[in-house]
């Protein structure tokens, strides 16, 4: 855990920072994902870095998230039991807003990683991937969604919730732009 703060990554609850993601933190999403794949070593090897700190040079909040693909055929409380004995905190199903969202914190209220659990090959998983491939190759889907996540920011805009559903309208549109 402390290799995670000490590249930079963490976030209070109560708060909304925004940096340059960094090789060290790319390193970090990479280690990351190798630990949840470990931890859902038979269950699902589909575990995927996504999101804008898994986008080099990209503003982000210093949070890693991830998205691990759960088969149709595995139930969910297996992942929920492996994952909280590795030290994640189960926040419970977001439903299309993210799946089943688990949080890695560095202190208390402090969010280092989210894994998000949904349906192998579902939307949700493709958007995930689809969404992190075009920012990682185009400038223009870069600039867009910067400068809707800086207007959130500027807003004063805090709550998590809020946050996401403020960059909603410029995630859809990028994505129907990657069709």
């Amino acid at each position: 855990m402390e290799r995670l703060t000490e590249v930079g990554l963490g976030q209070d609850h109560d708060s909304m920072t925004m940096a340059r993601t960094t090789e060290a933190w790319l390193a970090a999403g990479t280690e990351l994902q190798s630990r949840v794949a470990r931890v859902l070593d038979g269950i699902t090897p589909h575990v995927e870095v996504i999101g804008s700190s898994s986008v080099l040079g990209l503003l982000a909040k210093p949070i890693i998230d991830l998205a691990a693909g759960l088969p149709a055929d595995q139930p969910l409380a297996p992942v929920v039991e492996r994952l909280e004995t590795d030290g994640w905190i189960y926040r419970g199903d977001a439903g299309a807003d993210g799946g089943h969202v688990f949080v890695l914190e560095s202190r208390p209220r402090c969010r280092v990683a989210h894994p998000h659990v949904v349906g192998y090959d579902g939307d949700s998983w493709r958007n995930y991937l689809r969404f992190r491939d075009l920012l990682r190759r185009s400038p223009d889907a870069r600039q867009r969604y910067e400068a809707v996540k800086m207007a959130l920011v500027e807003q004063g805009i805090i709550d998590r919730k809020a946050y996401t559903h403020g960059k909603t309208e410029v995630v859809t549109s990028l994505l129907r732009t990657a069709e």
